[in-house]
């Protein structure tokens, strides 16, 4: 229970959230800066967001780790695939040994697939939903009015180069700090990763104290080239249109006997043996 609920801790201190563009220097566009110090957050998740719809599709990732000084441990992912022109997506959440995936396509229809160890189910519908237009945007602001950050360089991931801005917050943003024992004794790091137009593609989070050590990365990939399509999709689609199929047939052959048995009892009789 513990490591559950350090770990929903972390996602929600990763965010799940929605001016001028990027501030760069004249210069090569790789090198040059896209924010100068202190950072706007709300102009970032603006120019990110604007940027990814623009787009139209992104995959979305959120990785969150976790260590206790217990000795156990605990992961989660949660992952978004969305094509903002169609509206089609696909959500991913995989913690211990369950995974559950949902995907709902262009025209509304959704499908949900859930595997535990070596059994998998489907239904038909979303079991879990998602607004994937939300996920357009990272949720920066959530920490820049918290923290100042500083620049640090640039580093390279997909890619792509990256600026680095990192920050040590003195508080963490969310409601729940006690899953962390002594928040105020926490060491947090939090370092941002944008290219020199302003995509934020990738946020780390690091939240050490005497009682657990918490990692979460964020990340947005493949923008302008995701296809939220599942693997599982035809299968899906394939087992609930025979069901379909057979549900038909047996109201068929219950719609004839009933014909039937209006025009002869003996028929009757013979058409539902």
């Amino acid at each position: 229970m513990f490591a559950a609920l350090c770990l929903v801790a972390l996602v929600a201190l990763a965010g799940c959230s929605a001016i001028s563009g990027p501030q760069g220097t004249s210069g090569d566009a790789t090198t040059a800066q896209p924010y100068q110090t202190p950072l706007n957050g709300t102009q970032i998740d603006r120019v990110h967001a604007d940027a990814v719809r623009d787009a139209g599709s992104f995959t979305y990732r959120v990785q969150s780790n976790a260590s206790y000084a217990s000795g156990q441990s605990a992961s989660r992912l949660t992952a978004v695939r969305a094509d903002l022109d169609t509206n089609a997506y696909s959500l991913r959440i995989m913690q211990g040994a369950r995974d559950s995936q949902v995907y709902q396509g262009p025209n509304g229809t959704a499908y949900t697939r859930i595997a535990t160890g070596n059994r998998t189910a489907f239904a038909q519908g979303a079991l879990r939903s998602a607004n994937a237009s939300a996920y357009a945007s990272p949720g920066v602001a959530s920490v820049t009015e918290r923290t100042n950050f500083t620049y640090d360089g640039t580093t390279t991931f997909d890619g792509s180069t990256l600026h680095t801005y990192v920050a040590h917050p003195e508080t963490l943003p969310i409601a729940n700090t006690s899953a962390f024992g002594n928040a105020s004794e926490a060491n947090v790091t939090v370092q941002l990763g944008i290219t020199s137009d302003g995509v934020v593609k990738r946020q780390q989070f690091h939240v050490s104290t005497e009682q657990a050590t918490l990692d979460s990365t964020r990340t947005y990939t493949a923008i302008g080239s995701t296809d939220p399509t599942p693997a599982w999709l035809s299968q899906a689609e394939q087992r609930f249109a025979n069901e379909t199929a057979s549900n038909e047939t047996t109201t068929s052959t219950s719609a004839t006997a009933t014909e039937t048995s209006t025009s002869s009892d003996t028929t009757t009789t013979t058409t539902t043996a």
